[in-house]
């Protein structure tokens, strides 16, 4: 008896449930084939946990959070603008230096070397009729030079750099003395160079700022420039004195804050535009980067800014911070820096106080991994997809 299945292959027919039957064959062997190529948001944990122990080359570390493992919330000592204090009190400020601008005035009595102009003339009767003459006589502006000194005329050269204009009085008074009756000086600084802090980027008024006596600190010298054009949480103070480099950010200098130092002459001061962030990426329902906003973010803010673990997909088990155990204030990490990852288990209530306490930094990135039946979940519904139009031929076939 023949086959009736062979005979309609023979005459090269087929039905259209048996070509049905074996096309979704042939699919079920390619997924069954691709499953490992099923589309994901990203690993599992145990494929991170794995992944760390099969190739580590970075030396990274993955580190449960508890209240004994979890970081410290303090900027790197290496970089605090305070450790900048050390370097010299900031008590001279009235201090003349190279490119500052002096004027000096002369009074004398009796024969006068400089010719007064204008200057004050006290006359008095004496025994013979005559009449001594005290006056003063204001010179022109002289700048001081590139070495640190000055010439005046019966004085000779001055080396004023490092002097306050008191001092110079005297030297200017002591060296007039051999040829002038009971010389005085006045000296003051008509142009400030010297005693001055160098601000840009993003000041609003950037350039030269004159320091007073009263002993500025940081956030005079900003608010002085008009601050800055860019949000405070963004804006990053670098601070360069003597080869030595500090940075905070803006929104961190109140007037109480130990990085509120008092600036000296010559500092330079840059208002940076640095936009603090953290990523979000993995089994969530808002894969995104996000700005601080504020100086202190938790993980438990960072996630739920992010909408949570999905429901459908994460594995709360396996909330992962992934960062750099020494970085700069930024977020760049520095030169012996170590890759870390801190894994936070969502399922033990404890959890939820540690995430108020684990604070983010610039550039770190959340993980939330995907649960471990994701995957057979996704397939079970290709296989749906693929056997649905199959069983509703057959039906339809009866």
């Amino acid at each position: 008896m023949s086959n009736p299945c062979s005979n309609r292959l023979s005459r090269g027919k087929a039905s259209p449930l048996a070509l049905s039957s074996v096309l979704a064959v042939g699919a079920i062997v390619s997924v069954l084939s691709g499953c490992a190529s099923l589309p994901s948001s990203g690993p599992t944990a145990r494929q991170i946990e794995q992944s760390v122990v099969d190739a580590n080359a970075l030396g990274i570390q993955i580190v449960e959070i508890t209240a004994e493992t979890r970081p410290v919330h303090v900027a790197d000592v290496s970089e605090a603008p305070s450790a900048l204090a050390l370097t010299g009190e900031a008590g001279a400020i009235d201090l003349v230096g190279p490119g500052d601008v002096l004027q000096v005035t002369v009074f004398e009595i009796g024969t006068a070397l400089f010719t007064a102009r204008g200057g004050l003339a006290l006359a008095s009767a004496d025994a013979s009729g005559g009449a001594p003459v005290a006056a003063g006589e204001t010179l022109p502006p002289i700048k001081v030079d590139q070495r640190g000194g000055v010439t005046l005329p019966y004085v000779g050269r001055i080396a004023v750099a490092g002097m306050t204009p008191a001092q110079i009085q005297t030297v200017i008074t002591q060296r007039l003395k051999p040829n002038s009756q009971h010389p005085q000086a006045v000296v003051s600084v008509r142009d400030q160079i010297w005693s001055t802090v160098m601000i840009s980027g993003e000041a609003k008024q950037p350039g030269r700022v004159p320091l007073v006596l009263r002993n500025e600190r940081l956030l005079d010298a900003i608010a002085k420039a008009g601050g800055s054009s860019v949000p405070a949480q963004d804006t990053l103070v670098r601070i360069t004195r003597g080869g030595r480099v500090g940075t905070v950010w803006l929104d961190e200098l109140t007037t109480a804050a130990a990085n509120n130092i008092l600036v000296v002459p010559q500092d330079q001061i840059q208002l940076l535009n640095r936009p603090r962030t953290f990523t979000v990426f993995g089994a969530t329902d808002k894969v995104s980067e996000m700005p601080f906003l504020r100086p202190d973010v938790s993980l438990a803010e960072a996630i739920a800014r992010a909408g949570g673990p999905s429901d459908n997909r994460a594995d709360p088990s396996a909330v992962f911070v992934f960062r750099y155990d020494r970085a700069s204030v930024d977020g760049r990490p520095l030169p012996d820096a170590r890759p870390m990852i801190y894994r936070l288990d969502l399922t033990r209530p404890e959890s939820y106080f540690l995430a108020q306490t684990f604070w983010m930094r610039p550039r770190d990135v959340i993980y939330i991994a995907n649960a471990a039946s994701v995957q057979p979940a996704k397939l079970l519904q290709i296989l749906n997809l693929i056997f649905q139009p199959i069983y509703t031929a057959k039906v339809l076939a009866q």
